[in-house]
């Protein structure tokens, strides 16, 4: 017997959570309310539009039964109906099929969040293999669906997080008030118990310093207790500061969660490494949710370029695809496109690069072919706004970030083309993967003339690099567009010498202050083999958070500041992130480049295994695959693979040896 889930018009579950995620923004603010100054959580609405899912939902499928069959069918809504072989019936009616084949049919309407259907039965059981139609009646694409919804009593509408009750592990009395710690970061729902009626101002912390000050804090909780109890809603902090408070309350967080399985590991000589492995892991865990958020605090949002990098770390951590599907359909949203992804061209463009790398990690087709249309409407709206060139050249309502840093914008960016090159590149392999050979020989070819036009028009031989703006004649060198130059192979190998020594090595040239681009820098460091170079950063940098009591990476992270100074940002005291997914690099570089696992064939068909020493005396660690792990050990000249899956070689001193399925491959160099 087939196992059901709960189906959808495809995307209107991602929609509507996305929806409900985007509105839930808070921050505090001093406000006047009856003529006194009060801090309350005031609502921040996201700055681009976010898109609700279709209400309708017409699903059809065609099955030939060998026997009698019977089936039911249950849906969230009354405004539904089922139709067999054009005979309708209403949801929860037990309905007979004969054997042979039968056609059904099933609509709904919900307006004020989507219709979704459950079929209970050993026939015609729903899944993705439903397919949705369009207003002309004919079949289109597949049904939508979540692994976490199996069960016909499961609610659609409400996420399925886990919940585990926390206390905190010190209470001191404070300022005047009370301070709890609860040890390190928290997302969840703040419990009072048997505390006395009344307001309570709970103001929030994910540093001590940020939750004393009730003036400036990012975020508080007005507790109204009724009948001795209060429960907020989710909400992120290490520490809440009560003020006016002299007896403590019964203070707890019911933790809020994704449960996803991490499946990876990794320990070394290196006790501190080992610590910022476990940081990255709790970091990137807490950010997993109805998708990849940027930080737990502050914004709470799906941005595109934030969850590209999370996508790479999820797939050396958890390898969990729904969750990745779900972020790439949330950040899609619906016709008609209008605007960039989060408002933002380079976020764009790195949307259309995960769709490839999704398939190349996953070997999931499926989802290719269903997003594929997607892709080719965003892919519309970009050439729409491109330069006459074909160049990326920004428009008044563009955003181009890129990375917080200065560049030379006087004209089209070198970063963004380089970006924009290998969207095409994506684009290409995906239209060829779905048969599109059309639309792929023109996105090559397009991506073939933007990579000639970035080394004609932006390397500058005098600098040995390729500068920001070729328009400006000034010439200014940041390391964002040569680290991609050396990331996406697009420029020779002498180029790429000069740019290592003239820019990578160059300490004149700004260097980079948030982990985002330094998941770039490290990852292209690496891939020349400069693991030096990654390892000392994750010792300086990365440690130097850690050595400042981090407990999850931060958002951006200056050596040069003291104190209070480290958590300023955007013009705020704590608007700074200290929980930012991407921060979580170091598995995905540790994974890749430590333990040497990486597929050289879609979904894992075929995988090497090239460990590096690095600085390490010996480790070990386990990657996560689509087909089962593989695990790496190796002590100084000695190493050892065990893999539960086929298709892997071992490439160590120059040599290759076939690695077996279960079997453990042992070899001394």
């Amino acid at each position: 017997m087939s196992k059901s889930y709960w189906i959808w018009h495809p995307g209107a579950f991602e929609l509507y959570h996305s929806m409900l995620l985007h509105n839930r923004r808070t921050s505090a603010k001093t406000v006047n309310i009856n003529g006194k100054e009060e801090r309350r959580s005031v609502y921040y609405p996201p700055m681009w539009r976010v898109d609700g899912p279709c209400h309708n939902a017409d699903l059809t499928k065609t099955e030939e039964l060998q026997a009698e069959c019977e089936i039911e069918l249950f849906s969230n809504t009354e405004y539904c109906h089922i139709l067999v072989d054009g005979k309708k019936y209403p949801k929860n009616t037990r309905i007979v099929l004969s054997k042979g084949k039968h056609t059904v049919e099933l609509h709904g309407y919900k307006a004020e969040s989507f219709p979704a259907f459950y079929i209970k039965g050993n026939a015609f059981n729903t899944d993705r293999t439903w397919l949705s139609c369009n207003n002309n009646n004919q079949p289109g694409r597949h049904a939508g669906q979540s692994e976490l919804y199996k069960d016909h009593c499961d609610n659609v509408e409400i996420f399925k997080f886990k919940y585990e009750k926390m206390s905190p592990v010190s209470i001191k009395q404070e300022n005047g008030g009370v301070l709890y710690d609860f040890g390190c970061e928290k997302f969840g729902k703040i419990i009072l118990e048997n505390a006395p009626n009344g307001e309570y101002l709970l103001c929030l912390g994910e540093s001590v310093e940020e939750a004393l000050d009730t003036a400036y804090c990012q975020l508080c909780v007005n507790a109204q207790v009724t009948k001795g109890a209060f429960t907020s809603v989710p909400v992120a902090f290490r520490y809440i500061f009560v003020p006016n408070l002299t007896t403590p309350l019964d203070i707890f967080v019911n933790f809020e969660f994704l449960p996803l399985e991490t499946k990876a590991s990794f320990e070394c000589d290196n006790e501190l490494i080992n610590h910022l492995w476990r940081v990255c892991e709790y970091t990137m865990l807490l950010n997993s949710r109805e998708g990849f958020f940027d930080g737990i605090k502050r914004d709470r949002w799906v941005w595109s370029g934030d969850a590209y990098q999370s996508y790479f770390v999820n797939y050396y951590l958890a390898f969990d695809k729904e969750i990745v599907k779900r972020t790439i359909r949330m950040l899609r949203g619906s016709e008609p496109m209008t605007k960039h992804i989060n408002t933002i061209s380079d976020y764009t463009f790195y949307w259309l690069c995960s769709i490839w790398d999704y398939y190349f990690y996953t070997g999931d087709k499926d989802f290719v072919l269903d997003i594929y249309p997607d892709m080719l409407e965003v892919l519309s709206f970009v050439e729409g706004r491109l330069a006459p060139d074909g160049m990326f050249e920004r428009k008044p309502d563009d955003w181009v970030f890129m990375d917080w840093s200065t560049f030379d914008s006087n004209g089209p960016i070198c970063a963004e083309q380089m970006v924009l090159c290998k969207a095409y590149d994506s684009i290409s392999k995906c239209a060829e993967l779905c048969g599109d050979t059309k639309t792929s020989a023109r996105a090559k070819k397009q991506a073939e003339y933007i990579k000639e036009q970035i080394n004609l028009l932006y390397w500058n031989e005098e600098k040995g690099a390729f500068v920001d703006c070729y328009k400006s004649g000034r010439n200014n060198v940041t390391r964002h567009a040569n680290i991609f130059a050396i990331l996406f192979d697009l420029t020779s190998k002498e180029r790429k010498e000069k740019i290592v020594k003239n820019v990578i090595y160059n300490k004149e040239i700004t260097p980079i202050t948030t982990p985002y681009f330094e998941f770039y820098e490290l990852d292209a460091m690496c891939h020349i083999g400069d693991f030096e170079y990654m390892t000392n950063m994750l010792d300086s940098y990365w440690g130097g958070m850690l050595r400042l009591g981090a407990t999850t990476i931060w958002e951006e992270f200056d050596p040069t500041k003291n104190g209070i100074e480290h958590y300023e940002m955007y013009g705020g005291k704590y608007e700074k992130s200290l929980c930012h997914a991407w921060g979580a690099s170091p598995i995905y570089l540790l994974g890749k480049y430590a333990l040497g696992v990486y597929p050289t064939k879609a979904g894992y068909r075929e995988y090497d295994v090239k460990p590096n020493l690095m600085c390490f005396k010996h480790f070990c660690g386990t990657v996560p695959t689509p087909k089962g792990t593989v695990t790496v050990k190796m002590d100084g000249g000695r190493v050892s693979v065990l893999s539960q899956l086929d298709g892997g070689t071992l490439i160590l001193g120059g040599k290759k040896y076939t690695i077996e399925k279960n079997k453990e491959l042992t070899v001394n160099m």
